[in-house]
């Protein structure tokens, strides 16, 4: 769906209050040279409804990293976590020998090694990072606010600051590095 010119507009209209002076507020240099504790102090004393503006179209996606001790535990304990059942519900097509070779312990390919973790990632419902941010005004533009949290179901999610990015372009850039990454169309 096409956003309507209104919308368009008011998007507009937000971005060019970004640009206004205001003296009060750190310059972007100054708010980058905080460490990243002064720096979500800062906004939580400064920017109004920060945490309500991490939801809907600010949020971008979520991430997840394979923890390698349990990683190794489903490489170990191959029958207990069925871990040729979790490579084979991300790689269909796979051979039955393979399958058998696979369950009597058999060294996994790299393509097989990350249909494993894919398995692991689906099945763990909590273990996912979810990512959203927020432009933040400065004294004369703005920096992106990028925010790392998990979620607490219909509690909403718990956000901490995880970085302050010049733009929302390198932040998305800094998230798509993270392992099985899942971004919403930005």
């Amino acid at each position: 769906m096409r956003p309507s010119i209104v919308q368009i507009l008011s998007k507009l209209w937000t971005h060019i209050q970004y640009y206004k002076y205001e003296p009060s507020k750190p310059s972007r240099s100054e708010l980058l040279r905080l460490n990243l504790n002064n720096q979500a102090s800062w906004i939580k004393n400064n920017v109004p409804e920060y945490e309500y503006n991490l939801y809907g179209d600010n949020y971008l996606g979520c991430s997840y990293e394979i923890d390698e001790d349990i990683l190794q535990e489903y490489l170990d304990d191959r029958e207990n976590y069925d871990t040729s059942g979790l490579i084979t519900e991300q790689m269909p097509d796979i051979p039955k020998d393979r399958i058998d070779e696979i369950y009597e312990g058999a060294e996994l390919t790299d393509e097989e090694l990350e249909s494993l973790k894919s398995g692991i990632a689906n099945s763990d419902e909590s273990g996912w990072k979810l990512h959203s941010g927020q432009y933040i005004k400065a004294r004369f533009g703005a920096l992106y606010a990028l925010y790392a949290g998990e979620d607490m179901g219909q509690g909403g999610a718990s956000f901490e600051l995880e970085h302050i990015f010049r733009n929302k372009k390198l932040a998305l850039r800094y998230v798509s590095k993270k392992p099985l990454i899942a971004l919403e169309k930005v």
